[in-house]
C-alpha cells in the first residue's frame, strides 16, 4: 500500500474521530444545557407553588446573600464571589446582562446553594425575597432596636433614621406624636412608642415605613386598649404614662409590674423622688456602657445633672428610656389596689433580691434592711 494511500486513510481515520469527539461534545453539550434548563423549570415550578423562594436557611447548604437597595450587577458578582456561590464575576455579569436581568435585582436577604447555577441564582435575586420577621423584645431602647433590625438583614441609613426618631416631624399625623412633651435633653423622641412586637419586615422598606410599622402598631394598641381614656382619669397624658411605664419595664417581671407601678405612684403622689435603677443604667446604656445590678456612687455623681437620674430630680424623667410592653403599660395604668395587694397605699419601696423578683418594703429602714440583706447574700453566692 502506497504512503499516499496511506496518509489518506490516517487524515480520514482522525477526521471521523475529530467530527465523533465534536459530535460526542455537542451531545453531551446539549444535554447539560437540557439539564440546565429542566432545573431552572423545576425551580421557577417550585417558587410559583410555594410563592416565594423554595430555598430558605433551613436548605442543607444554604448560604445567606443580603441585596443591599440600588446594588448593581457589579456588586452583586462581587458579593456571589465572596460567599464563593460563583467562579467568575464576569462570566456573571455577561449572563445577566443576556439574560436581562441588570437592574432587576431584589434588595433583602435571598438564600442559594453552591450547587445552583448562574441562571438558577440569577432567577431567584430577581424576585422579592421573604419578609424578613424580626421580634423586638419589651424594654429594648430604640438603638437597641436599630441594631436588631440591622443584624437581622435591613438595610437601615442609621443617621436617616437617627434623625427621623429625634425630630419626628415625617409622623405628625399619629395623634399622639403630636403631644410629645419636647425637652432639650429627650434625645430620641419617638423611644417609648416603637411597640416591642413581632414584624414582617418587606426588604425594600426604606427608614420612614420601617418606623411607620412601629407606629401603626402602637396607634391601633393605645386605641383600643382604652389606655388614653384611663390615662385622662388618672390626670396623665400618654407620655408620661409610657414614661412611667419604661421604667417599670425595666425594674421586674411580668407579675410585679403591677405592684411597681403602685410603689411609683405611691412615691410621686407623695412628692418623693422615683429613685429608680433603671434610669441610672438607661444613661449607662446611651454612654455605651453596660447596665449594672447595683447603683455606684459614682454613677449617681457624675450623671447628677442629667434629668434622667431619678435620684437627683423629682418627678418622671423627661421621656421613656425603652419600648415598653403592654404589661408594663397596664401596670401604671391600673396598678395593684388594696383589694389585690393588701395595704398597697403603704409600699414606697422595693429592691431586687437577686433571682429576678423584687421585695417590698413600707418604711426606709426596712428598704436599707433588705438592700443589705440581698447585697450580700448575692456577693457571697
Amino acid at each position: 500500500m502506497s504512503s499516499k494511500i496511506i496518509k489518506t486513510i490516517i487524515i480520514f481515520a482522525c477526521t471521523a474521530f475529530l467530527i465523533m469527539v465534536a459530535f460526542v461534545g455537542f451531545i453531551n453539550g446539549f444535554e447539560y444545557v437540557k439539564a440546565q434548563d429542566q432545573r431552572l423549570t423545576n425551580l421557577k415550578q417550585r417558587f410559583e407553588e410555594k410563592g416565594s423562594s423554595p430555598i430558605t436557611e433551613y436548605t442543607p447548604g444554604a448560604v445567606e446573600v443580603t441585596i443591599p437597595r440600588a446594588a448593581t450587577s457589579d456588586d452583586i458578582a462581587n458579593l456571589l464571589k465572596e460567599k464563593k456561590l460563583i467562579g467568575s464575576t464576569f462570566s456573571f455579569k455577561i449572563l445577566s446582562k443576556f439574560n436581562g436581568f441588570d437592574g432587576k435585582y431584589q434588595a433583602g436577604t435571598h438564600y442559594l446553594t453552591p450547587e445552583m447555577s448562574y441562571d438558577e441564582m440569577m432567577y431567584l435575586l430577581t424576585h422579592q425575597p421573604e419578609a424578613i420577621v424580626i421580634t423586638i423584645p419589651e424594654g429594648f431602647t430604640y438603638k437597641q432596636m436599630q441594631q436588631r433590625l440591622i443584624d437581622s438583614g435591613l438595610n437601615i441609613d442609621v443617621e436617616y433614621m437617627d434623625d427621623l426618631v429625634r425630630r419626628p416631624n415625617a409622623f405628625i399625623d399619629y395623634p399622639f406624636i403630636r403631644n410629645i412633651q419636647v425637652h432639650e435633653q429627650r434625645t430620641w423622641m419617638l423611644q417609648g412608642y416603637l411597640w416591642p412586637d413581632t414584624y414582617r419586615f418587606d426588604p425594600s422598606m426604606d427608614e420612614i415605613d420601617i418606623l411607620r410599622m412601629f407606629l401603626n402598631n402602637t396607634y391601633n394598641k393605645l386605641t383600643t386598649g382604652n389606655y388614653e381614656e384611663r390615662a385622662a382619669e388618672m390626670g396623665l397624658s400618654i407620655d408620661q404614662v409610657l414614661t412611667l411605664a419604661s421604667v417599670v419595664q425595666t425594674e421586674g417581671t411580668t407579675s410585679e409590674m403591677y405592684k411597681i407601678g403602685r410603689v411609683f405612684l405611691n412615691r410621686l403622689n407623695a412628692g418623693m423622688k422615683l429613685e429608680s435603677c433603671a434610669t441610672i443604667n438607661y444613661l449607662r446604656l446611651e454612654n455605651n456602657e453596660k447596665p449594672v445590678f447595683w447603683v455606684q456612687q459614682t454613677d449617681l455623681d457624675r450623671f447628677q445633672y442629667n434629668p434622667y437620674n431619678t435620684y437627683s430630680y423629682d418627678g418622671l424623667p423627661p421621656g421613656p428610656i425603652n419600648n415598653p410592653g403592654l404589661a408594663a403599660i397596664e401596670g401604671v395604668l391600673w396598678p395593684a389596689t388594696e383589694r389585690t395587694w393588701p395595704e398597697a397605699l403603704e409600699y414606697y419601696y422595693f429592691c431586687a433580691d437577686g433571682k429576678g423578683n423584687n421585695v417590698f418594703a413600707k418604711t426606709y429602714e426596712e428598704q436599707l434592711e433588705n438592700v443589705e440583706f440581698y447585697r450580700s447574700k448575692n456577693e457571697e453566692e
